[in-house]
């Protein structure tokens, strides 16, 4: 009788360690919130494309081969004198700065959370990772309440995005994250992230922000350029995908 309770026991055991191990890495796991919207408008179909926007949908294929005409680019394709020159901006404040993957990620993803733009924020939660910040530190930056979650009372954030929030909810992650796991520069993330925070909510930086972080980035103007340049466009990406409703998954 002893052993069968043993068993029995151990069973329980192996089938609540089975649980505890699917219920964290759920918990791990980013879930996108607008992969279900509803496109009002994809840009111009390929039928009915003009030789100009057909070598631009071409180019832009080409160049992002991985995700194609995801996001803001398939609306953008309606108006090629707009679409040319915002896809060569993109790339160059995507790939071209002097600020790392990481550091870009940071920028983008608070630029997202600060305008709402789920879509945005659901495409660079996986090159944020890639570029090794941590879900942790990605699901503690304040968002607020979601479009998708309107009507609904489960799973509401209702921390809106604010400086004094980032600094709160999301720096405290972020330091243990670089000093626990080694990873990104704490003279650089932080100045950087408080930077852009500031940015987002005031459209200024106050003269303390803006030399502090000149100075903490090396003591070149140049770099609070970039990372306003990755702010600007960002929001113009954010407001593309937010009014024409593009989900995450979009592509054509």
């Amino acid at each position: 009788m002893r052993a069968f309770h043993l068993l029995k026991y151990n069973n329980h055991n192996k089938y609540y360690y089975h649980f505890l191990r699917r219920k964290m890495s759920k918990e791990k796991q980013y879930i996108p919130t607008s992969n279900t919207f509803t496109s009002r408008y994809n840009g111009p179909s390929p039928e009915i494309m003009t030789p100009q926007q057909t070598a631009l949908r071409n180019s832009i294929l080409e160049s992002r081969p991985r995700t194609g005409l995801s996001g803001p680019f398939g609306p953008w394709l309606a108006v090629p004198s707009i679409a040319g020159p915002s896809q060569e901006l993109g790339r160059i404040v995507r790939y071209g700065t002097s600020l790392s993957m990481r550091e870009s990620e940071l920028v983008i993803l608070l630029t997202g959370a600060k305008f709402k733009s789920e879509a945005e924020f659901d495409i660079h939660v996986g090159e944020a990772m890639r570029a090794g910040i941590g879900l942790d530190v990605i699901n503690k930056i304040p968002r607020g309440s979601l479009i998708s979650q309107k009507g609904s009372k489960e799973g509401i954030d209702n921390v809106e995005f604010s400086l004094e929030n980032v600094k709160e909810y999301m720096i405290p992650l972020l330091k243990k994250e670089i000093d626990n796991e080694g990873k990104g520069d704490l003279q650089r993330d932080i100045p950087i992230v408080l930077f852009t925070a500031e940015l987002l909510e005031t459209n200024t930086v106050s003269d303390e922000t803006y030399a502090t972080t000149k100075q903490m980035l090396g003591g070149d103007d140049s770099v609070l350029v970039e990372i306003i340049a990755i702010v600007g466009y960002y929001a113009y990406v954010a407001y593309t995908l937010n009014v024409f409703r593009i989900p995450s998954s979009s592509s054509s």
